[in-house]
């Protein structure tokens, strides 16, 4: 076929077809996909708008990257700079919180678990750091017998070091909830082996009549059916369970006295909001409060107490000298933020003087600091508490 017959049949089939129909635009059902999918989205704008308003601040795992206030440099260096803005930045970038929220609690919905910390039953929450790191540690540590006895001389030698002060050391390990709260942890959360290496250690300390052991582990035991003796949001015990036991570390030192039973305060708690630390390191958007127990304070606090510098003093806080009261004889208390409890429980109210030490130092360097302060030392260590434990065995 020519050139030419093939140009007049492609121009004849051009004018037999027919032209081509406009699109047809449907704007009724778009608007109507449009507007489904915006009612959609009302239920989650409501709850992160709700999580947005009603939460506390973002309790953070890391102290934030601060935002540059000058250039290194000259002018066309934005190597030397690009790593600093970058890092400000992206701490302080808007919606940072409600971000970290949201990712959280669909974390929560979707997978009962958080990278902060592990959601159990009835509202128990554990930790992350504490479980997966802490005590594992610590057992980790104190998996050989000989590391044990390590641990147990140094803390004999601590004793003696005090009893040639003149000061008699009053000794309390308490132990995690995960020890009384094992039907509440998920299935994928880490278990302490039973029993664990910790409480061989125990068992150590409390067959030594020198240490005058306060056993936390009997104590919390028979409470457990009369009052809730950890927070289910919190890692610490109740401060009901903080005053059991300062009660009985009291009495332990009014029998060292020769006198009857001390303790004083009644036992008597409420119900309250509270935001443990647990439930602020979860960061969810649901942050409903949970109803815990609170000490009712029936009692007039004998004492000033006086706040210190402790990295200056290496003491945190020490109260006024109060006599004629019939009071027990000066006290120093050792501890972290477990004895935090003992305090709000009245500890100080029994004691002619408590003077709290610095609970970063080490133990071994106690005895010199308190010397003619107290005639007692309450040394209290918790069981996650690695670092002590590697301390004493040195």
């Amino acid at each position: 076929m020519s050139s030419s017959s093939l140009q007049q049949a492609v121009a004849a089939s051009e004018t037999v077809s027919p032209p081509a129909r406009p699109r047809r635009r449907r704007p009724f059902r778009t608007c109507f996909i449009l507007l489904f999918f915006a009612i959609s989205l009302v239920p989650a704008i409501a709850t992160v708008w709700q999580g947005a308003r009603g939460a506390t601040d973002l309790l953070e795992m890391r102290p934030l990257a601060p935002l540059p206030t000058h250039w290194e440099g000259r002018w066309y260096d934005f190597d030397k700079n690009y790593r600093g803005f970058e890092k400000g930045y992206s701490d302080h970038i808007g919606l940072r919180s409600l971000m970290i929220r949201t990712k959280n609690e669909l974390d929560y919905r979707l997978f009962n678990s958080s990278r902060r910390v592990y959601f159990g039953k009835q509202n128990e929450l554990y930790g992350r750091t504490m479980s997966d790191v802490e005590l594992r540690a610590t057992e980790d540590y104190l998996g050989d017998a000989g590391r044990i006895e390590a641990v147990y001389q140094g803390m004999l030698r601590l004793q003696q070091q005090l009893q040639a002060e003149g000061i008699t050391m009053v000794l309390m390990t308490p132990m995690s909830k995960q020890y009384f709260t094992k039907d509440r942890i998920p299935f994928f959360m880490p278990r302490i082996q039973e029993p664990s290496h910790f409480m061989q250690l125990y068992r150590h300390f409390e067959q030594t009549p020198a240490l005058h052991f306060i056993d936390v582990y009997r104590i919390l035991t028979e409470s457990q059916g009369k009052f809730p003796i950890f927070y289910r949001q919190d890692f610490h015990w109740t401060d009901l369970t903080a005053m059991t036991v300062a009660a009985a570390a009291t009495d332990r030192i009014a029998s060292l006295e020769g006198r009857a039973p001390a303790w004083r305060h009644p036992l008597t708690y409420h119900d309250e909001l509270f935001d443990g630390s647990e439930a602020r390191f979860a960061a969810v958007l649901s942050n409903k409060l949970p109803m815990e127990p609170q000490l009712t304070k029936t009692w007039q606090d004998v004492h000033q107490v006086t706040p210190m510098d402790s990295r200056q003093t290496r003491f945190e806080a020490i109260t006024d000298s109060v006599t004629g009261r019939d009071l027990l004889p000066p006290v120093c208390l050792y501890g972290n933020s477990f004895s935090d409890g003992l305090m709000r429980a009245g500890l100080a109210d029994h004691y002619e003087q408590l003077v709290r030490v610095d609970r970063t130092l080490e133990l071994k360097y106690v005895p010199d600091l308190i010397r003619g302060r107290c005639k007692y030392l309450i040394v209290q260590v918790l069981d996650s508490s690695a670092g002590a434990w590697l301390g004493l065995s040195q």
